[in-house]
């Protein structure tokens, strides 16, 4: 259990009966007649807290299989990480990889907050250390399980694997990952599939980014309604981040932490590991 010992609940008395704009406020009200106005209830960012507890040991278990889960910052409205290499773990208080982009990633999110705005992003995320053979040809395809986890998460809007949407301005010539034979094993010489091949893993790192949406409690004033049926107009106090893209990595790394960690198991199950 996590006490929330500094809770302030009176900072959202002000939207007791006020849906606000790009929350599940609304949503929520049509689908169960209530809602908890006071930080979004199941909806909230606090949510995560315990999946970032299971991902944890879920890591555990994958370092014990050589595999490494990692996520960085890599784009912040739409100012994008021209980093080199990947050199994990990313410090504070931006998570991203070093690049001489940073400054002007983390300028993006001061001057959004100085608006009373906010700002999202792109998270990447790599499984180093994959073994060949995880995942499932149909229903449970690695890749599928991967983004049922990650989509999971509040504030993400898409995900892409390997060359993702880049790979549909691609012909096949270019987008198929050719191999060839080194020291005795098959290795891919490009890493347009991000690891993963009809839904199971090829053995390279699994490679994803993930959309992070701006933050939707914003101090700018914006059009809405009200439980009972009013127009109004909304601002959002309180503390509230201008973007979430520093707090939603361990969040990334953990869901897919525990989705390898499930398929690992399952393979060990049918005695194949």
């Amino acid at each position: 259990m996590i006490e929330n010992k500094t809770q302030r609940s009176a900072d959202y008395s002000a939207i007791a009966h006020t849906y606000r704009p790009g929350h599940a406020d609304y949503t929520y009200d049509m689908k169960y007649g209530f809602r908890d106005f006071r930080g979004g209830g199941r909806s909230s960012g606090r949510e995560t807290s315990m999946r970032v507890a299971g991902g944890a040991f879920a890591k555990l278990f994958l370092k014990e299989h050589g595999i490494r889960v990692d996520a960085g910052v890599i784009e912040v409205e739409g100012i994008k990480a021209d980093f080199t290499t990947w050199n994990p773990p990313f410090p504070g208080p931006l998570c991203a990889p070093e690049c001489n982009k940073k400054a002007e990633m983390e300028k993006a999110i001061e001057k959004a907050k100085a608006d009373g705005d906010s700002v999202g992003g792109i998270i990447e995320c790599r499984i180093s250390g994959m073994i060949a053979g995880l995942g499932d040809p149909v229903f449970d395809k690695l890749d599928a399980t991967l983004a049922h986890a990650v989509m999971s998460i509040g504030s993400v809007k898409g995900i892409e694997f390997g060359s993702g949407f880049e790979s549909s301005r691609k012909r096949g010539s270019e987008n198929n990952d050719e191999m060839r034979m080194e020291n005795g094993k098959a290795v891919f010489l490009s890493h347009n599939a991000g690891g993963i091949l009809g839904g199971i893993s090829n053995g390279d790192d699994i490679v994803f980014r993930v959309a992070i949406k701006p933050t939707p409690s914003i101090s700018k004033e914006q059009h809405t309604v009200t439980d009972k049926g009013e127009d109004t107009v909304l601002s959002v106090h309180g503390r509230h981040d201008p973007s979430i893209l520093p707090r939603a990595v361990p969040v990334v790394e953990a869901m897919a932490a525990l989705t390898v960690a499930d398929h690992l198991l399952i393979e060990r199950a049918y005695g194949k590991r």
